[in-house]
């Protein structure tokens, strides 16, 4: 009877309502002190977990934890079945698809009763393999929960899987079905009172209504989600809000408000440990940067949306980062990146049976081969595209082929053709009631009309374009009116009108990079502040405990007098002696509480005289920074000038060992005199000698440069082309070459760096070879997340006592040696230059293995900035 009052309570704080407070939560844990069993206890905690989760994931899993132990200890299977569902969710949310899934089972295998406890965990299982592109498997496991709720009847576990299935039609574009399960989930929340879930399936119609085109439901149904979200102040439901909103307003061409929201999300996901999520606003703010020109911001939310989607699996959107990575090498007309990754996107996708997926690939490859010229690929692509969207009923994606289809026909000169796709595209834009979409229609339209001497209709479309876009507010739209307006009266030759109509176009220009840029300040301007609170939330919590520390010396000297009244008054009692030693104990009780003061004033006064000291000495230390950082100025500029001379020097003195080179060239020809043609080969050999070691010092001055390009390494192609530079040398001392550099993964990095490093290793290994069929053995592979390149060879070693020297400038083994010294230090500042780590094998006689680690991706990406 005591577990059932519990379970009512639980359900009551829980389900009742579902706006998140605090006295709900202190309820619950008031309910925890009270339970009377491990059982009662479990099933607290299973609520206490799944109540914190969307504020705190680590917590929540603490409870779940805490749920699983006292449940297992009790045998309680129901509570143990929930409480490993609710831990498996920590794993989810955390993008670590595969420790969610052994949660899942666990919770499955406890015992095999079906119970709406099996059926949710079910769902959960269903959500992963969705996540990582398993459709019919989460398809069945939905299937499966359905099945056990039919008997076990759970309007909660019914209305989330109702409401997880139809996430998973949003993905394969089955909209209709979509709307239908959602449309059973709201039923029953609505039923329930449930605001919380009223607003999570408002924010997912929102999403159904957008692959419709159905702005005008996306609006009605967003509004009423964000102002439950605000009602609620929720920060998992603000999310959403600020997500979707993020995503309209991206649609409606309003790109700084759209970044303005989607900074909102970033500062809640700060402070909450969900990868995903926190990936997918990375991408939102990439495809918005995308649309400003802002290439290079775009591409670094990209890559870093990358880096976190790419370890857990989701195939779905890791598919959609590689298209957007190769739409944005596509702006930079970077045709071999964008084909990369394009390709990269259409396998993933075409392995999910992704088709929304597949017809975005084909439409941006297509407009790659537009770029590029390749006018019949571009249509072909473009015709398989239309074909799939045109079958799963994506109208604004049809729309977009089609405008593509007439930019490829415009590029061939067919103004007439080109027209009449705009004007379909155009019928399907102004049915979806798209405003942005439908002024660039209007733009594009009226830009051909000019084109084919029609000038009447050329203005009349680029009139309702501007009204357009004046009623949307996008400056990015009404700036390329303005210069469409522009070319069309340059045409008419109405040059007046046409000069008037580019300066409004530049004006405009320049106010958009403006408002861009105040935005940058602005976000900056909002973590300084988020700062400073946090600066004070500190001081805040300090003067807290002082205040409580003050309040616990205030009771002990209650705790005191009370001790002398008590004993005053037992001394009046018993005997007046006692009362006499009593008034001597409170004498000294009065003299030590006095000697406390007067310690404490002292301590005060001492703690007065350090903050003057800390103010003195922080003043100091402002005054020596920035005394330093005008001598590092100083020293930043001489070594600039050094190095700019020294840079300049190495190339005059290369001018004339050349011209002698040359020259020896020339005398191998014209002279027949055998002396003389081996003083010129003595002359061509000091010579070369001479060059290369100018080259060697040339690369001293490039690792210490500054301004070095950051991009994908072809590990492979270098190798091959510094060997083919040493051919003449290694065929004159018979070595024989092998390689192995093919790496699994893309290598970003400074590739003129990592070249100087294959170049000094060969070039050492080819000085020290061995005479007993000598060979070199170049290797590059992934290891741990990074890359290895490793240099062997058979010569003569080194010895244990030189090891440690061999990177030393102009250090030389012995006396043999025709180097210069300079290789190996070269290789051991560029790999430090790279954050990478230089390792050596070898031993006298024995031949040297070099092994060079360098990071991968972004984790050295600024060191050369």
């Amino acid at each position: 009877m005591v577990r059932f009052f519990f379970i009512l309570l639980i359900c009551f704080l829980c389900q009742a309502t579902t706006l998140r407070s605090q006295p709900a939560l202190d309820s619950l844990k008031r309910a925890l002190k009270d339970a009377k069993n491990d059982s009662d206890r479990a099933d607290v905690l299973n609520s206490l977990s799944a109540y914190i989760y969307d504020t705190d994931v680590n917590e929540g899993f603490r409870y779940a934890s805490q749920a699983n132990h006292l449940a297992r200890n009790a045998h309680y299977d129901n509570g143990q079945k929930r409480a490993l569902t609710l831990m498996g969710y920590k794993f989810t949310v955390s993008g670590q698809f595969q420790t969610a899934l052994r949660f899942y089972k666990q919770a499955q295998n406890v015992n095999e009763e079906e119970d709406s406890q099996l059926a949710y965990s079910f769902v959960m299982t269903g959500n992963v393999y969705r996540s990582i592109a398993q459709y019919d498997s989460a398809l069945l496991l939905y299937q499966r929960a359905l099945n056990v709720l039919d008997k076990n009847s759970n309007d909660v576990y019914l209305a989330y899987t109702y409401k997880s299935m139809a996430r998973l039609f949003v993905i394969q574009w089955k909209n209709a079905e979509a709307e239908e399960y959602f449309k059973k989930a709201m039923e029953i929340y609505e039923r329930r009172n449930d605001e919380r879930g009223k607003a999570e399936v408002w924010f997912a119609f929102a999403d159904v209504y957008k692959n419709q085109n159905r702005y005008d439901l996306v609006n009605e149904n967003l509004e009423k989600g964000c102002a439950l979200a605000n009602k609620a102040k929720s920060e998992y439901l603000m999310l959403f809000c600020y997500k979707s909103q993020g995503d309209v307003f991206y649609r409606r061409g309003e790109y700084l408000k759209s970044l303005e929201v989607l900074f909102k999300a970033l500062e809640i996901l700060k402070i909450k440990e969900q990868p995903p999520l926190l990936a997918s606003v990375y991408n939102q703010l990439g495809e918005i940067y995308e649309e400003l020109g802002q290439h290079d911001v775009a591409l670094k939310y990209y890559l870093e949306a990358l880096r976190i989607m790419e370890p857990s699996g989701v195939k779905y959107e890791v598919a959609k980062l590689y298209s957007e990575i190769g739409w944005i090498y596509k702006n930079q007309l970077n045709y071999a990146q964008a084909h990369a990754y394009m390709d990269k996107s259409l396998k993933m996708r075409e392995e999910i049976h992704d088709d929304h997926g597949i017809s975005n690939s084909y439409n941006v490859l297509g407009v790659l081969y537009y770029q590029e010229k390749k006018y019949d690929k571009a249509l072909e692509l473009l015709q398989k595209s239309l074909a799939i969207r045109e079958r799963i009923h994506h109208e604004e994606g049809v729309s977009a082929c089609i405008f593509n289809i007439a930019l490829v026909y415009e590029a061939q000169g067919q103004y007439d053709r080109a027209l009449a796709y705009q004007l379909r595209a155009l019928v399907i834009d102004e049915k979806a009631g798209n405003k942005q979409g439908l002024s660039i229609s209007y733009n594009q339209v009226g830009q051909l009309y000019g084109k084919a001497g029609r000038y009447k209709e050329a203005e009349e479309y680029l009139e309702k374009a501007r009204v357009l876009a004046t009623s949307t507010g996008s400056k990015i739209l009404l700036m390329n009116n303005l210069l469409y307006f522009s070319v069309l009266f340059e045409s008419r030759k109405d040059y007046k009108k046409a000069l008037d109509y580019q300066k409004r176009y530049q004006q405009m220009h320049d106010s958009v990079y403006s408002e861009s840029n105040a935005l940058k300040l602005a976000e900056m301007q909002a973590l300084y502040q988020t700062e400073q609170k946090n600066q004070e939330i500190a001081f805040l919590n300090q003067h807290k405990e002082n205040q409580n520390s003050k309040i616990e010396l205030q009771r002990s000297h209650i705790e005191q007098q009370n001790i002398i009244i008590f004993s005053g008054l037992a001394g009046v009692i018993l005997i007046s002696i006692l009362a006499y030693k009593s008034y001597q104990y409170a004498t000294r009780i009065r003299k030590a509480n006095f000697e406390m003061v007067e310690k404490k004033e002292e301590i005060m006064a001492q703690s007065e005289e350090l903050i003057e000291a800390n103010q003195t000495i922080a003043q100091i230390n402002r005054t020596l920074e920035g005394k330093i950082e005008e001598r590092t100025s100083a020293l930043r500029q001489a070594y600039k000038e050094l190095d700019t001379f020294f840079y300049r020097s190495s190339h005059d003195f290369r001018r004339p060992l050349t011209t002698f080179m040359g020259l020896a060239e020339v005398a191998k020809i014209t002279v027949k005199d055998t002396n003389a043609l081996e003083l010129f080969a003595k002359v061509k050999e000091t010579a070369s000698n001479l060059d290369k070691m100018l080259v060697k010092l040339q690369s001293i001055s490039d690792v210490g440069a500054q301004q070095l390009v950051y991009k994908e390494v072809f590990i492979k192609e270098i190798v091959n082309n510094v060997c083919d530079s040493f051919s003449e040398e290694l065929r004159g001392r018979g070595i024989h070459v092998q390689t192995d550099a093919e790496l699994k993964q893309s290598f970003f990095s400074y590739p003129a760096m990592v070249k100087i490093i294959v170049e000094n290793l060969i070039e050492n290994a080819i000085f020290f070879s061995g005479l007993d069929q000598p060979f070199i053995y170049v290797r590059a592979f992934d290891e741990g997340g990074e890359v290895v390149l490793e240099v062997e060879d058979n010569g003569q070693g080194i010895e244990k006592q030189y090891e440690e020297r061999i990177f030393e400038m102009y250090f030389r083994g012995n006396e043999r040696s025709k180097g210069n010294g300079l290789g190996l230090y070269i290789v051991k500042k560029a790999v430090e230059k790279l954050n990478g780590k230089i390792e050596v094998r070898s031993g006298w006689g024995q031949g040297s293995v070099f092994r060079v680690t360098f990071p991968t991706d972004q984790q050295h990406a600024d060191i050369l900035s």
